[in-house]
């Protein structure tokens, strides 16, 4: 099986980034994973760079595509935990770069407005960044064939404009809100792990994050006990 990993920049990833890089490909390798990376650099279109990258990850045959944002940092195991973790789509979530700890995307809820929770832990998810997702071949060909009017190129090669973004029924979604609602729209789940140890980071500053720790100090957060 191989993974590979896209990370779209407009100059270069930062520091933190290839040092968790570093840290997680011998975990990765000795789980009998192959691996690869691919990079678009300087364009400033990031629904086109995610595509692009896509398109080249396919063409490595690339079992699983983890897209990693050029500012995010993470526990050296978290990266295999994302790659091995059951599902199509399946995400970790990091904070926004503010002062209050707030995380990006949206869990689902059920009847009695609780976070509907797997038996390894995920949360079925309405949203998620795409800074640090998996997706799968699989789910790659399931969308291409739900949405033909986002697939462009070559019949024999196409690629598919995955993360399409705009407004849609009076409101506007960015590439990777975008991409979760067609995702779901065509019978996917969405997945986000919450025990990782993800870091975005600004020029001169690092906001730490962890969901599981997050939700077990909010209200019922007897729920994300173990």
């Amino acid at each position: 099986m191989k993974v590979v990993f896209a990370t779209p920049t407009v100059k270069s990833p930062l520091a933190p980034y290839f040092k968790s890089l570093e840290d997680s490909i011998p975990l990765i390798k000795a789980a009998g994973w192959e691996e690869g990376a691919v990079y678009e650099i300087g364009n400033p279109y990031i629904s086109v760079a995610r595509s692009t990258m896509l398109r080249k990850a396919l063409d490595a045959k690339a079992d699983v595509i983890v897209f990693i944002d050029h500012d995010v940092s993470w526990d050296a195991k978290d990266l295999l935990t994302l790659i091995q973790t059951e599902g199509d789509v399946v995400a970790g979530t990091y904070r926004f770069k503010k002062a209050e700890e707030e995380y990006m995307g949206a869990l689902i809820s059920d009847s009695q407005m609780r976070p509907v929770v797997r038996a390894d832990g995920c949360i079925k998810s309405d949203r998620i960044p795409a800074g640090f997702m998996k997706i799968t071949a699989n789910a790659v060909d399931k969308f291409m064939t739900a949405y033909p009017e986002l697939c462009y190129g070559p019949k024999y090669n196409l690629s598919v404009d995955l993360f399409n973004h705009g407004a849609h029924n009076g409101t506007w979604y960015g590439e990777d809100y975008a991409f979760s609602r067609n995702w779901i729209d065509c019978g996917g789940e969405i997945w986000t792990i919450p025990n990782l140890n993800i870091n975005h980071h600004s020029a001169d500053e690092v906001f730490k994050g962890n969901l599981h720790t997050f939700l077990r100090k909010q209200p019922g957060g007897d729920l994300f006990a173990s």
